[in-house]
């Protein structure tokens, strides 16, 4: 797996197109095997009840016993007629229902009782960053990473190619899943857990500009060198100071500390192994022979935190 920082990816968020299948799930108890047949249609045999969930309960024929019913911190529920309170976590639909005619049949003969969850609160995980639709997401069902991410609408087009992936229960946890060893390699489309939360961090961009034809900011698909950043904005202009190619480089996480390095490009094209690796936000700036005065000056003021400077100014 490469976790690297410094190579985000522009990933088009179609690949996350798979969809949960779903809606609310209930079960009737009267025989246990066609009640298990509902509940393994339904998709949700998995999802075990737990505090804060709402359960709606109906009696066949009796009205008065119709309700929702909350599950308590201590992962129980109160029902009329039953005298005590009823644990419930970590049953099925299917269990609590059959818990519920036990009951029952102290006051009524063969009750049929319907129950399903009407709100999902037990278990949750969260997803945020960019993705176009940051949410809590319950688990109903096993959901892996491909899972959530869909149901967050897919990546926005500034997402990198990083996902960070952080467990919060038993123990606080990171994993770092770069995108493309997630499309290669399933193993890494992990089975979200509850408290589980997903950030997908923007990607990283580049500056390009100065004596060039087409200067920009361009994004980090993968390692850039410095030669490959200046072919990409059309390469150097005529009359270009290709010996005093200026990089600016933050040195610190608040990018308002630089470093500002010159960069012989006729070295480079001589030979390549001089090239230099790219690092997100990054300023390339080819001076005109004829300005390397002013290209200097204006270099400096970057350096000094100007957001702009004579109409090439570089903003995040």
């Amino acid at each position: 797996m490469n976790s690297s920082k410094n190579s985000p990816r522009w990933i088009i968020g179609v690949i996350f197109c798979l969809l949960m299948a779903g809606s609310s799930l209930s079960v009737t108890a009267q025989a246990p095997a066609a009640a298990e047949s509902v509940q393994t249609m339904a998709g949700g045999r998995n999802y075990r009840i737990g505090p804060g969930d709402v359960l709606s309960v109906e009696v066949a024929g009796e009205p008065d016993l119709k309700r929702k019913v909350k599950v308590s911190e201590q992962g129980t529920i109160r029902m009329p007629y039953i005298d005590q309170d009823l644990p419930v976590a970590g049953m099925s639909e299917h269990q609590v229902a059959n818990l519920l005619r036990e009951k029952l049949t102290v006051i009524l003969k063969d009750p049929q009782v319907t129950l399903f969850i009407d709100e999902y609160h037990a278990r949750m995980a969260s997803i945020a960053g960019e993705v176009k639709e940051p949410k809590q997401i319950a688990l109903t069902r096993e959901l892996r990473l491909y899972d959530l991410i869909s149901l967050a609408g897919g990546l926005t087009d500034k997402a990198g190619n990083i996902i960070q992936l952080i467990h919060t229960r038993p123990d606080d946890s990171i994993e770092v899943i770069d995108v493309r060893d997630l499309v290669r390699r399933p193993d890494l489309n992990r089975v979200i857990r509850d408290g589980d939360f997903v950030n997908v961090p923007e990607t990283g961009v580049i500056y390009v500009t100065g004596n060039v034809n087409k200067p920009g900011v361009f994004p980090m698909k993968d390692t850039i060198k410095l030669s490959q950043a200046i072919a990409m904005a059309g390469g150097v202009s005529q009359d270009s100071k290709k010996k005093e190619v200026h990089l600016v480089r933050a040195t610190d996480a608040s990018q308002t500390v630089t470093t500002d390095q010159i960069v012989n490009l006729l070295d480079i094209e001589k030979d390549p192994t001089k090239d230099i690796v790219l690092r997100p936000y990054d300023v390339i700036m080819v001076p005109e022979a004829t300005r390397a005065k002013q290209t200097r000056s204006l270099v400096q003021a970057f350096a000094g935190g100007l957001a702009s400077a004579l109409g090439w100014g570089v903003l995040r």
